[in-house]
């Protein structure tokens, strides 16, 4: 199953430094762009986030346009939420 979002990259994480340290790296900002995303790739949603999971291991944050209850609309109307 997938699910179009509106979306601008905003961090990829890659994982701990040897001090476990988080290791981020920011995403220069764009415009929002239309994505069609699986729906296994996301780890979760915040207010202000999608975290999705990416190739070699790591993590990115995605800000999204419209809210939270939004999501939760499309995903209960596909019966992806319970």
């Amino acid at each position: 199953m997938y699910i179009a979002l509106k979306i601008r990259a905003k961090s990829v994480y890659h994982g701990y430094d040897e001090d476990g340290k988080l290791i981020i790296d920011p995403v220069p900002s764009a415009n929002f762009v239309e994505k069609i995303i699986k729906l296994d790739r996301i780890l979760s949603f915040t207010e202000d986030y999608i975290f999705i999971e990416c190739p070699h291991d790591t993590v990115q944050t995605w800000e999204y346009e419209g809210s939270i209850d939004d999501i939760k609309g499309k995903l209960t109307s596909i019966g992806a939420l319970i």
